[in-house]
């Protein structure tokens, strides 16, 4: 086969041209990767973890921060007593976390800016599980120092720990403004009706010395009032609605006609701001009970719109020398007790040989298993209905929602301590908190 000059010329020509390209293209892709942002994207930079937990109900910590540009892993331990999840808005979840579990959530590259991190469980970054996660150039040695500064508010000296363990005691019972949970006097209208008025609002609630939160109350108090009447009375409650948003009024555990039970869009209209409601109802079951809110209850009851609601038999109670009320609540407020966390709880006095009535009404999200020591309780009613067999316990199973009574017999003189018992409702590296008090026997 002959070959053909003019085509050999042309064909070397082509491929001059080709690899003059070819060199061309190399340096302007050596020039993009060696300065980003001309031309080819920068290559990401080096991974980070960053570690995260959770809790009843916080994320530590909550102002978080990550490097630009860099692939984010986020390693996150539930330390709580209940499930939870983590959350970067927009960006990714993680599968539920079981309590004492962890899970890992990875995004990014993110752009420089603030992004909203939450718990996705309802209620729970009402309660307070929220965080910022903030990205920047140049944070990468951020994330190393935000971990050891964290490391650090957990390190006590064996005598720091001591001394702030026995500051706490020595405190209680500690004096706070306000006081919840106060007896309420009806008035008695003309056909023998109890009328009991209510007024819900936002206030500031002092929970333990010098620990100030804002809360929702029912007359100025958290929890509410209590609601003493007997079997067979006719009640009326009027709820005024001095709250910036809507709000009901639901009486939980009571045999009530349907058009009274406080159900927003079931049996009734919200409240709105600044208007009233009456409920009115004869008593037609005792035992101990509550009213709260049943609008965005998970929110407002936990903030304090709750309280007890007792209604008496003496057909079916048994005599006792102390009648107590235990009010249980977690959320906005913290681990509380009648609404106040220790220091500020208050202890249940009682005299050798005395008969003391608890009436526990857990208003709260979780379970709270209480504990006395050293004498055990004798559980009678469960939700104001006596029980065929009582039982004894040492340590008694509140879930959310219910009440249970139960009766000590007060044989052992001395102080004895008295607490739930998932004990980071009630106990720290820095002394007791939250959900404790104690007996006082006194011979």
């Amino acid at each position: 086969m002959s070959r053909n000059p003019a085509a050999l010329f042309w064909r070397a020509i082509a491929l001059a041209a080709l690899l003059v390209l070819g060199v061309t293209a190399i340096a302007g892709w050596q020039r993009a990767s060696a300065a980003p942002g001309a031309g080819l994207a920068a290559a990401p930079g080096p991974p980070a973890t960053i570690s995260v937990e959770m809790t009843e109900f916080a994320i530590e910590p909550a102002a978080l921060t990550a490097p630009a540009g860099a692939p984010l892993t986020f390693a996150v331990a539930n330390v709580g007593q209940i499930e939870h999840d983590f959350t970067i808005v927009d960006h990714g979840t993680t599968e539920p976390i079981a309590a004492g579990a962890t899970g890992e959530l990875a995004v990014g590259p993110l752009e420089p800016g603030e992004y909203e991190v939450l718990c996705t469980v309802p209620g729970h970054a009402d309660s307070g599980m929220t965080a910022t996660l903030t990205v920047s150039e140049g944070a990468a040695s951020a994330v190393s120092a935000q971990a050891s500064a964290s490391d650090a508010e957990h390190t006590m000296t064996p005598e720091e720990m001591v001394a702030a363990h026995d500051a706490g005691i020595a405190a209680f019972p500690a004096e706070t403004t306000g006081k919840g949970n106060v007896a309420m006097a009806p008035t008695l209208l003309a056909d023998g009706t109890k009328e009991f008025r209510l007024v819900a609002d936002e206030i500031e609630w002092e929970v333990a010395p010098g620990e100030v939160k804002q809360g929702m109350a029912y007359n100025g108090m958290i929890p509410g009032p209590r609601i003493d009447a007997d079997l067979g009375d006719r009640v009326r409650i009027v709820l005024d609605n001095d709250l910036e948003v809507p709000t009901a009024l639901h009486s939980h555990g009571l045999i009530v006609p349907n058009d009274m039970d406080g159900v927003p869009g079931i049996t009734q209209d919200p409240i709105m701001p600044g208007d009233s409601f009456t409920y009115e109802f004869e008593l037609r079951n005792s035992g101990t009970h509550m009213y709260h809110s049943h609008f965005d209850s998970a929110t407002q009851v936990t903030s304090g719109l709750l309280g007890s609601l007792i209604v008496h038999d003496p057909a079916v109670e048994p005599p006792v020398e102390l009648d107590y009320t235990m009010v249980l609540n977690d959320g906005p407020l913290g681990f509380t007790i009648n609404g106040k966390s220790f220091p500020a709880t208050e202890p249940l006095v009682a005299q050798m040989g005395e008969t003391v009535r608890v009436r526990y009404l857990n208003e709260g999200l979780q379970i709270h298993p209480m504990h006395l020591h050293g004498i055990p309780q004798q559980v009678v009613a469960k939700d104001g209905w006596p029980l065929p067999q009582p039982y004894m316990a040492d340590t008694v199973m509140i879930a959310p929602g219910e009440r249970l009574d139960v009766l000590v017999e007060v044989t052992e003189p001395g102080t004895w301590a008295y607490h739930c018992h998932i004990l980071n409702h009630a106990e720290g590296a820095d002394g007791m908190f939250g959900m404790v008090t104690a007996l006082v026997v006194e011979e």
